[in-house]
């Protein structure tokens, strides 16, 4: 999208696309993952520049809508995408709370153990201060906690070395300067 998207400038392409949904006579659900997980479930100061999702019903309503709107706000098509969806691990969800719910769309986000899992598949720099926020969501305490996840739901594939550097980062910085504090702190 046009520069950062906070948790309240998610919510608006969502109203949008459940309106369209409504013109159509249409219910849809969206699975979203990454920053804009992120961002409507658990770090709202947190931003992103795209929705990256899975379209779980209504598929070709929903691409069409989101095509529209793309072309009225001068959004690239691409401001919701299914791109990410070969990284998802391969047993379903069941903890996916739903981030917006509407008559015509509801959109479910990736619970803290998936995202924690993905993003420590993908390891890439900006991912380390989510990792974080997760492994303090979770109560995780020591990396290798974070990886029986990742291992749990990516059983095929260890945890890369960048994966490993970023845990070691967070458990070195959090550790030299404080314990990692507990889950509802």
């Amino acid at each position: 999208m046009n520069g950062s998207l906070d948790r309240d400038a998610l919510i608006e392409p969502f109203d949008d696309l459940a309106a369209r949904l409504r013109h159509r006579s249409v219910r849809a659900h969206v699975y979203v993952m990454d920053g804009a997980a992120m961002s409507l479930a658990f770090a709202r100061e947190r931003s992103t520049h795209d929705i990256d999702a899975r379209i779980d019903s209504a598929h070709a309503a929903v691409t069409e809508a989101v095509r529209e709107i793309a072309r009225e706000r001068q959004l690239p098509e691409s401001w919701l995408n299914e791109q990410a969806t070969s990284f998802l691990p391969r047993r379903p969800d069941t903890a996916a709370p739903t981030l917006y719910d509407s008559p015509n769309l509801v959109v479910t986000g990736a619970s803290p153990r998936y995202l924690l899992a993905m993003k420590l598949r993908s390891a890439r720099g900006h991912d380390e201060q989510d990792v974080a926020t997760l492994v303090r969501h979770l109560g995780i305490k020591t990396a290798a906690e974070a990886i029986d996840v990742h291992d749990h739901l990516f059983p095929d594939m260890p945890v890369t070395v960048r994966g490993h550097d970023l845990l070691s980062r967070i458990f070195r910085l959090d550790t030299a300067q404080a314990p990692l504090p507990d889950r509802d702190a």
